[in-house]
């Protein structure tokens, strides 16, 4: 088959191909199997509503979560967002859900995260997440004395992308300008002035805010400095007063307060005598 140069002669070559070609025809084929039956769930051909609810009961299984940055968000929240892994369409559906059904604080308050460079949680989401959030927080209290770097309000938060949020919920845990505080603050208007400017700058850039509403620690007084700021904030912004869960105050409450005028009877010295004159205590 092969010449004295050692290369094959292209008819044996032919030969081969063709032995080659018969022995492949020849070879008996493998039986068919049938196709394994699909373990998987039509989970896309239900109806959106009821996707949803499904979503739900995944991602908010007990009660609305308040999310900030935190070192328990490993066991809280983080093991939810594995869904979002799940698929592209389902992740896109998951990240709907979630971001719609839990509060985002603006700021963050755990001491861990109050560093210069740290920023703030609604800095580091993307904005589709933003666009879907519903309700905010902001928590003011911490650092009461020397606010957290972190605390000021500019572009890197993203407010003006909250598009769908509607709620925002304010807690005051200390309010300084309690006598109680006297000695330990800087003044007593400062962290008052501090919250208020805050709140209005906040206030201005959530495109869709409808709703303020107001919790606070029993030791707030609704009627004091910080207080009545805050609300004064809101009613310059022209949004609804509602009040939180862990106080009694209620609507029949603040409209008594805000519209109560209490007058108490006082000495005023007039010339060389004194009389009595009701005067408005506010």
């Amino acid at each position: 088959m092969s010449n004295s140069s050692g290369f094959f002669e292209p008819h044996s070559i032919t030969s081969i191909a063709l032995l080659e070609q018969l022995h492949i025809s020849e070879a008996p084929s493998p039986p068919s199997r049938p196709p394994k039956p699909s373990n998987s769930f039509p989970f896309f051909l239900l109806p959106p509503e009821l996707r949803s609810r499904i979503l739900s009961l995944l991602l908010c299984p007990t009660t609305r979560l308040t999310i900030d940055l935190s070192p328990s968000n490993h066991v809280t929240s983080t093991p939810r967002l594995n869904y979002f892994l799940v698929s592209k369409r389902f992740g896109y559906e998951a990240y709907h859900v979630f971001y719609s059904s839990h509060t985002f604080r603006i700021f963050q308050t755990h001491g861990r995260f109050l560093g210069k460079r740290t920023s703030p949680l609604l800095a580091r989401l993307p904005i589709h997440y933003l666009n879907v959030i519903t309700s905010l927080e902001l928590r003011l209290g911490p650092g009461w004395s020397d606010p957290p770097k972190p605390w000021f309000v500019s572009d890197r938060l993203g407010l003006e992308h909250c598009q769908a949020a509607r709620t925002l919920r304010v807690f005051v845990e200390v309010d300084p300008s309690s006598p109680i505080f006297k000695g330990f603050r800087l003044n007593r208007e400062f962290y008052t002035n501090f919250c208020g400017i805050l709140l209005r700058q906040i206030i201005e850039r959530l495109p869709v805010l409808e709703t303020v509403e107001y919790d606070a620690y029993p030791s707030v007084d609704r009627d004091g400095d910080l207080m009545t700021r805050l609300l004064e904030e809101t009613r310059k912004g022209s949004k609804r007063i509602a009040w939180g869960k862990e106080r009694d105050w209620d609507d029949s409450l603040a409209d008594k307060l805000e519209k109560a005028r209490v007058t108490r009877p006082i000495k005023k010295r007039v010339g060389d005598g004194t009389r009595d004159k009701s005067v408005t205590d506010p």
